[in-house]
């Protein structure tokens, strides 16, 4: 449980701070709700697959595949373009034990050149875990960081997330997420 609630003020730290330095940009700038405001804003999407290995922290570890789509955030909006709205659906499955989760992160992503970029952000997620006998859905707050290559058609990257975790009726799951993808640029 100190485990849990040390990853959790950790996952918390790092995501505030990664809010600070769009907050901070998008006050000399910003915009909010640019895919409804600005004509010139596009989504610039990314789909890829995902394969990933998951550290619950409680429970043995799993493999799990899934998918990332990604995009220019609708929502707010600095005015160089940084941050990118990343969702994560992924599905694992071990020991009678499977998961699916879905992950919401958006990042302030800076371009290292050349089509390479890294990002970080708060993450929240929603996650069912099935047991036997034991199907709860749990919600977790956490953070995000990855790097990624855009160049023409091809996306691929590396991705780091955790997420603490509610507990419901003996189930508990505070993964901690390392994928990598690969996929398509629209």
């Amino acid at each position: 449980m100190q485990k849990s609630t040390a990853l959790a003020v950790t996952a918390l730290t790092l995501a505030l701070t990664a809010l600070t330095a769009p907050a901070a940009h998008a006050a000399d700038g910003g915009q909010w709700l640019p895919a409804f405001n600005n004509p010139a804003w596009k989504p610039d999407a990314s789909l890829a697959l995902t394969g990933s290995r998951i550290g619950p922290g409680t429970g043995p570890d799993a493999n799990a595949w899934g998918l990332d789509l990604n995009f220019n955030c609708g929502l707010m909006q600095t005015p160089d373009q940084r941050i990118r709205s990343h969702l994560n659906l992924t599905h694992s499955s071990k020991n009678g034990t499977s998961v699916t989760g879905f992950e919401v992160s958006p990042r302030y992503t800076v371009p290292l050149g050349d089509g390479l970029s890294a990002g970080v952000g708060p993450s929240v997620g929603a996650f069912q875990v099935s047991t036997p006998g034991n199907d709860r859905t749990l919600l977790g707050v956490g953070a995000a960081a990855g790097m990624n290559y855009r160049a023409g058609a091809l996306y691929t990257g590396f991705d780091i997330r955790y997420h603490a975790t509610t507990s419901r009726s003996g189930v508990d799951y505070d993964p901690l997420t390392f994928g990598a993808k690969v996929g398509i640029n629209f």
